[in-house]
């Protein structure tokens, strides 16, 4: 049983397209990421789909996902609402820029590398992938074996403790970012943040969404991180907070490459079947799982996709 996909021009079957939509969506759900670090490039490495396609299609899917499971961390009560639209604002910006680069990056040729003719858009992209990926598995688990077993209720004078669990210290650039005066200001008491700059949470959108826009991700990978080293949000409550950002930039970003051509409807259809079930089933398990844990697997799942990467990478270049 073969499933045609108009716009990436290839038959898949569609049972492979839903097992992987719906280990996708359960890890957006549980870890807060909308997994397109992995959806992307699973969909170029398992099924030949074109990475401006698969970038595309993979957008279009995310609000699907995030979607479902923003909705159910927000009846948890783990989103900063305010947080999250901020973000988005920055995000949108940066999600056209992204998106315009990989419109460019598209229409350049091959380049001839160690006697091999390798597509560019393939080499960066995955290039990008597996820096991106690596960086951020040492950076979280490294935090998270550091700081195993601590709990942020051990904080008796801190009243959120109780409420938000525990939190992931914030780290040093972090100290500096939320100690910058330019103006205006804000507070996040849904994060129990005080006061900090607009273009502080802002910028992290920007940067996040030209990711978003070029490599098909939902910028989770780095935001979430972010939101916890950098803005000092509680786990569980970045998680949700990025899960609804999420929803509103792949809105953004899905709308912009569907006018590029980049946007697989079939495929995209069949993905959130199966990632908006696992995104819902991720969201509620999440609650059982302590938030030093959902580092850890988030590193893992991080350097599995670095190994996924680097496999390909390697194909590339074993090519006849």
């Amino acid at each position: 049983m073969e499933l045609f996909l108009p716009v990436a021009q290839i038959a898949v079957n569609p049972l492979y397209l839903i097992a992987l939509g719906l280990s996708i969506g359960f890890l957006a759900g549980l870890l807060g990421v909308g997994g397109g670090s992995l959806m992307t490039p699973m969909l170029n490495i398992l099924f030949g789909v074109p990475y401006n396609v698969a970038v595309g299609t993979d957008l279009a899917q995310l609000l699907g996902s995030s979607t479902s499971a923003s909705v159910r961390h927000g009846s948890f009560g783990h989103i900063d609402y305010r947080l999250g639209f901020l973000m988005a604002a920055g995000s949108a910006m940066g999600i056209e820029t992204g998106a315009q680069l990989l419109t460019v990056v598209t229409k350049l040729r091959a380049v001839h590398l160690f006697g091999r003719t390798i597509p560019l858009l393939d080499l960066l992209l995955n290039t990008f992938y597996a820096l991106l990926l690596g960086w951020i598995a040492t950076m979280v688990l490294r935090e998270s074996l550091r700081n195993r077993g601590h709990e942020a209720s051990k904080a008796i004078d801190d009243p959120l403790a109780e409420h938000f669990g525990e939190e992931a210290p914030i780290s040093t650039v972090g100290e500096k970012l939320r100690r910058l005066q330019w103006g205006p200001m804000i507070a996040l008491p849904a994060s129990g943040i005080a006061a900090i700059s607009i273009w502080v949470v802002v910028g992290i959108g920007f940067f996040t969404g030209i990711l978003s826009g070029f490599l098909g991700i939902g910028g989770g990978f780095i935001r979430l991180p972010a939101l916890i080293y950098l803005i000092g949000c509680p786990t569980l409550v970045a998680v949700g907070t990025d899960l609804f950002e999420i929803m509103l930039s792949s809105a953004f970003g899905a709308a912009s490459h569907a006018m590029k051509g980049n946007v697989d409807l079939v495929l995209a259809v069949v993905l959130i079947t199966g990632s908006s079930i696992g995104s819902v089933l991720g969201a509620s398990f999440s609650r059982r799982v302590k938030p030093s844990r959902l580092r850890t697997i988030f590193a893992a799942v991080s350097i599995l996709g670095v190994a996924l990467v680097l496999f390909k990478l390697i194909s590339l270049f074993s090519r006849p």
